[in-house]
C-alpha cells in the first residue's frame, strides 16, 4: 500500500494556537530585553559604587599613614605643694597649665628655633601637643612651662620648668610618642604638713629656697 505523500508549503505552516483549561486561547508570553538592560544598568551603577568607595578607603588610608608620621610629646604639670623640688603624695595636679614645645635640628650649629608648638593640661594634668610634618624627624625639642592659672601655685622653678625630649626616627622606638618629664610649680607657701612628710622622705626639713 503506498503510503500518501503530503506537500506542505511554508506558507500553509500556522503558528500553534494554546488554549486554557477553559478553552480559551491563551496568549503566548511575550519576552523582551527590557529587564536584562535594566540588570546590566544596576549592576554597572553597583561596580560604579564600590569602585568609588575602593577609591576612598585608599586616600583615607594614605592620609592616615601621613598622619601617623607626626610626633606627640605628651607630659604633665603638678603643684609642688610643698616646695621639695620633686613629686610627693601631696602634689596636685594643675589642669588649664600651658607649656610650650620648641624644636631645634639635633646639629644645628645656631641652636635657631625651627619650630614649635604649645598645648594646655586638662582635668587630669596632662598635655599633648602634636607636631605635623616632621621634616625627617631629626630634632631635640624642649618643653617648658608657661603659665599656671592655679592660684598661689604659678613660681617656676629652675630645673623643673622644663624638660628635654628627642624626636629621631631611629632612635628604636616603634611609637611615635614622647614622654617628657613631669613639669612642676612652686606653690607660694609649702603646706603645715609638709614637715611630716619630709620626716618620711628621710629629709629632716623642707627644702630652702
Amino acid at each position: 500500500m503506498a503510503i500518501p505523500s503530503y506537500n506542505r508549503s511554508p506558507s500553509t505552516v500556522r503558528p500553534v494556537q494554546l488554549y486554557n483549561n477553559s478553552g480559551e486561547p491563551q496568549i503566548a508570553p511575550s519576552y523582551s530585553s527590557q529587564p536584562l538592560d535594566t540588570m546590566m544598568t544596576r549592576w554597572s551603577s553597583s561596580a560604579a559604587v564600590l569602585l568609588a568607595a575602593a577609591v576612598l578607603t585608599a586616600a583615607a588610608g594614605l592620609v592616615a599613614a601621613v598622619r601617623e608620621d607626626d610626633f606627640f610629646v605628651e607630659g604633665s604639670v603638678y603643684c609642688d605643694t610643698c616646695r621639695a623640688g620633686f613629686e610627693t603624695n601631696v602634689t596636685v595636679p594643675i589642669a588649664g597649665a600651658r607649656v610650650r614645645l620648641e624644636c631645634r635640628h639635633f646639629m644645628s650649629a645656631s641652636g635657631a628655633v625651627e619650630r614649635s608648638a604649645e598645648g594646655a593640661t586638662d582635668a587630669a594634668g596632662k598635655y599633648r601637643v602634636e607636631l605635623v610634618d616632621n621634616r625627617g624627624a631629626e630634632e631635640v625639642c624642649v618643653v617648658a612651662l608657661v603659665s599656671s592659672p592655679m592660684p598661689g601655685c604659678a613660681e617656676k622653678e629652675a630645673g623643673r620648668d622644663r624638660a628635654q625630649v628627642e624626636l629621631l626616627r631611629d632612635a628604636g622606638l616603634a611609637t611615635t610618642v614622647r614622654r617628657a618629664n613631669p613639669l612642676g610649680f612652686l606653690r607660694d607657701q609649702p603646706l603645715p604638713n609638709c614637715g611630716q612628710i619630709f620626716a618620711a622622705y628621710a629629709l629632716g626639713s623642707a627644702p630652702s629656697y
